[in-house]
């Protein structure tokens, strides 16, 4: 068990440093987010309560879309300069390759959304209701979106037209997490529909442990192929 642990924080750390050294990613991504929201905002027209309200959904969309992005490009890092190759013939299990690759791009994720999201608050004046809990649901949302994509960015990468086929996959199964992530960041932004808040939760979590199980589950096979 130690072992597995040592060789899943190897992995995560390997992939933390090629993301720093290769700061093109990370701001690829805050560009591409970033041109996104000024496009809703456009949008959507002069009036800003409108938009306001409508924040919470428009920045767990741009988080999906920027995701597909930040996802393919690093799964195609490693692909292209044969790590990936050589990780299979390592005398490691697969699991600990889909853990470790799952866990360095929810990092990466992560470090996205706590760039991007404080910046909205702070454009559009939003006071959150709970911190914690408001961070719980960036981590949660993340984890789910990071198992499937971390699955099907492996499954893709050898196809043909792998580019159109990854955000085709994850969107619409992404669906169940995405309606929780953005009921609770309603609530925690305007305090909304606070009876259904535990229900939320609930779904989020169920639906992330399904994610997560499956992806585990399946990375073996599709490596394999």
């Amino acid at each position: 068990m130690k072992l597995f642990f040592r060789q899943t924080l190897i992995l995560v750390w390997k992939d933390v440093l090629i993301d720093l050294k290769r700061k093109d990613n990370l701001l690829s991504m805050l560009l591409f987010a970033i041109l996104t929201l000024l496009v809703f905002q456009f949008a959507m027209g002069e009036e800003p309560d409108r938009f306001k309200m409508a924040l919470p959904g428009v920045i767990w969309v741009v988080f999906l879309m920027s995701g597909v992005l930040g996802l393919e490009k690093s799964f195609m890092q490693e692909m292209e300069s044969g790590c990936m190759g050589g990780l299979l013939l390592a005398p490691v299990e697969r699991s600990v390759l889909f853990l470790g690759k799952m866990l360095a791009n929810t990092l990466f994720l992560l470090i996205s959304q706590l760039l991007f999201i404080p910046l909205c608050l702070f454009l559009f004046e939003i006071e959150v209701i709970n911190w914690l809990e408001f961070l719980m649901v960036i981590l949660f949302g993340t984890i789910g979106f990071s198992s499937l994509g971390t699955l099907l960015t492996a499954m893709t990468s050898t196809l043909h037209g792998k580019g159109m086929l990854l955000p085709i996959l994850i969107f619409p199964l992404m669906v169940p997490s995405l309606l929780c992530v953005v009921r609770l960041t309603d609530f925690l932004f305007f305090g909304s529909h606070p009876a259904e808040v535990w229900s939320w939760w609930k779904l989020l979590i169920g639906f992330d442990v399904i994610l997560f199980t499956i992806s585990l589950l399946g990375f073996e096979f599709i490596v394999e192929e």
